[in-house]
C-alpha cells in the first residue's frame, strides 16, 4: 500500500536538499528523531544508519537505498518489529521558484495494515515540518542577501 503526501515550500530544491540530504539534519524535520548516528557525511546509497527516538532510547535502523541530490531520496526504515517503511522523497522545482515535496510511504510487514494510517499521518507531519523549516531558511537567506 503506497500513501503519498504533497507539500510546497518557497525554498529551492538545493535549500531543501541541505536538510534532506544530510542524515544528521533529519531530526530538524522528523519529529520522532532526536539524532541520527552512523555518518556525518551527506546521504549515500548503502548507508546503514541508526535514528534515535526522541521519546525513548530505541534505535531505529535507517538504510539509504537511493540518492539523487536535490531530486530524490529513498530510505528503508525498520520502524518496529513487524513494520518496515520505504520512504521516498521527491523534490520538484516549481515555476515560481519553490519546491514541491512529495513523500510517499510503502508499509510492509506483519503489522503493516494497522500501522499504515499512523505512519501516514506521522510522515505527513514530517513533510510539513520540512517544508516550513526550509521556507524559513529560504526567507532568512533572502533577508541576509538584502542586507549584504
Amino acid at each position: 500500500m503506497r500513501l503519498v503526501h504533497r507539500v510546497r515550500t518557497s525554498a529551492s530544491p538545493a535549500q531543501v536538499w541541505e536538510v534532506l540530504g544530510t542524515p544528521t539534519n533529519w531530526p530538524l524535520f522528523d519529529v520522532f528523531l532526536s539524532k541520527v548516528k552512523g555518518s556525518t557525511r551527506a546521504a549515500e546509497v548503502g548507508q546503514h544508519l541508526v535514528g534515535v527516538s526522541r521519546w525513548t532510547v530505541l534505535g531505529i535502523p535507517l538504510d539509504v537505498l537511493e540518492v539523487v541530490p536535490e531530486k530524490r531520496l529513498v530510505m528503508r526504515v525498520r520502524t518496529a518489529p513487524g513494520i518496515t517503511e520505504e520512504l521516498t522523497f521527491v523534490l520538484t522545482q516549481t515555476t515560481r521558484g519553490g519546491t514541491d515535496i512529495r513523500v510517499s510511504i510503502v508499509v510492509d510487514g506483519l503489522f503493516a495494515r494497522p500501522a499504515a494510517p499512523v505512519l501516514w499521518l506521522a510522515n505527513g507531519v514530517n513533510a510539513r515540518v520540512l517544508a516550513n523549516r526550509t521556507a524559513r531558511m529560504a526567507r532568512a537567506a533572502r533577508r541576509s542577501n538584502r542586507v549584504a
